[in-house]
């Protein structure tokens, strides 16, 4: 076996640079390693920084407008008694149990689903759209019934979207970013 001239020498410094301080070299490795993937990676172009936030901005006010709908009838509790004659079990079954549900229900197997086809921004979309037609039912119900079908319609719908904004929002922002968008995604809507 040819050993190669100094290999021995190189090979001794080598051990006793990590017996000396193992855990600052480790370190040391570590930063330059890091130092080098950050440089490996491509830098952000104005562009793309315009599609990531507008990106954030579009899923924030997804989930904001389905925790709204999922409250607006609230805001008019008194005007929806008096106009459909409900009783405050009717209410009650409205406001809490219609969507509250239905929306447990579903919510993961949902975004399982959509993550198994990869198709998340598709089901999203479509989720929105079903949910915010099941809001103009709501406004054109006329009867307890109706009024119903539509708040478990509209559980339906949203019931994909904070699971659904979570994988998109992951997927679109860097690593040491993420906790900082997620973090105005769902602490200023919800």
């Amino acid at each position: 076996m040819v050993v190669p001239k100094g290999s021995d020498d190189m090979a001794k410094a080598h051990e006793e640079e990590f017996e000396v301080a193992p855990a600052a070299n480790k370190m040391q490795h570590n930063a330059q390693r890091s130092q080098q993937d950050d440089e490996l990676k491509p830098r952000r172009t104005f562009l793309s920084r315009v599609y990531l936030f507008t990106a954030v901005f579009l899923l924030f006010l997804n989930f904001f407008l389905a925790q709204y709908d999922k409250f607006v009838l609230s805001y008019f509790q008194a005007e929806v008694m008096r106009s459909l004659h409900l009783s405050s079990s009717d209410y009650g079954i409205l406001s809490g149990y219609a969507t509250g549900i239905v929306y447990a229900l579903l919510a993961l197997p949902i975004a399982f689903v959509a993550d198994y086809v990869q198709a998340r921004v598709w089901v999203l979309s479509v989720a929105a759209l079903w949910w915010s037609l099941c809001v103009l039912f709501q406004g054109l119900s006329r009867s307890f019934w109706q009024i119903l079908l539509a708040r478990i319609g509209m559980g339906i719908g949203q019931a994909p979207v904070e699971a659904l904004c979570i994988s998109l929002i992951s997927d679109l922002v860097d690593a040491k970013w993420l906790f900082l968008a997620e973090r105005y995604v769902f602490i200023f809507s919800g």
